[in-house]
């Protein structure tokens, strides 16, 4: 059973932008209860304490909205391992289940992300035909590595998606988007999700700024 969260955290919608949005997912959680006990991380590179580093930066930011000021007097830095640790660790339960080992890649205003995509499990989800024909020329878990630039300013974010290789085939960015599309489409949100539209920032945060290995939020 997945862990309930308080108003202003996670949002589950967002599970579905988790490969291109790592950095708002981070941003997004919610105080995260550690699991007892703890799993060892899945992969090399993955560690509890560069997961604590990030969870102890949003509890910090939540004592400091509640009590009625500023989520941070200064500049918060993320870096690429911790980002990957929480994500992965702190956040596993939040992932979807057609999505695996997730890892990002920081650089100049740039957001890499690869992980594993279950594909019969995604196919469920799509109709036929669109999307779902370009799938039925694979099956089983699959690679899928995505790459674009990050734009942020007055509290907004999006990522403008350059590259994207599902099973080691090119395609184009539109093909992702209808597929996130169909994919996250509910009650309550019967278009599903737009990738390529700006994300609000949660807890106040103004920007994210992302250089080689690191993100910096800036909430001034």
């Amino acid at each position: 059973m997945r862990r309930r969260h308080t108003p202003g955290a996670y949002n589950a919608d967002m599970s579905g932008l988790a490969l291109g949005f790592g950095l708002l997912l981070a941003l997004q959680a919610a105080d995260v209860p550690p699991a007892d006990p703890r799993p060892a991380p899945t992969r090399p590179g993955l560690s509890w304490e560069d997961a604590d580093t990030v969870a102890r930066h949003l509890r910090r930011i939540g004592r400091r909205l509640r009590s009625g000021r500023p989520a941070s007097k200064d500049t918060i830095v993320v870096t690429e391992s911790e980002l990957n640790s929480f994500v992965n660790l702190s956040l596993a339960e939040e992932i979807p289940p057609e999505l695996s080992d997730l890892e990002f890649q920081l650089g100049w205003d740039y957001l890499g992300a690869r992980g594993l995509v279950d594909l019969d499990r995604l196919r469920d989800k799509l109709p036929e035909g669109g999307p779902a024909s370009f799938l039925s020329m694979l099956s089983g878990t699959v690679p899928v590595e995505l790459g674009g630039r990050l734009v942020s300013a007055e509290g907004l974010a999006r990522v403008e998606l350059e590259t994207t290789v599902i099973g080691g085939v090119s395609v184009p960015p539109s093909l992702l988007a209808q597929m996130v599309s169909f994919a996250t489409r509910s009650e309550e949100r019967p278009e599903g999700i737009d990738i390529a539209a700006p994300v609000a920032l949660p807890w106040t945060a103004k920007s994210i700024r992302i250089e080689p290995g690191r993100a910096l939020f800036d909430f001034y």
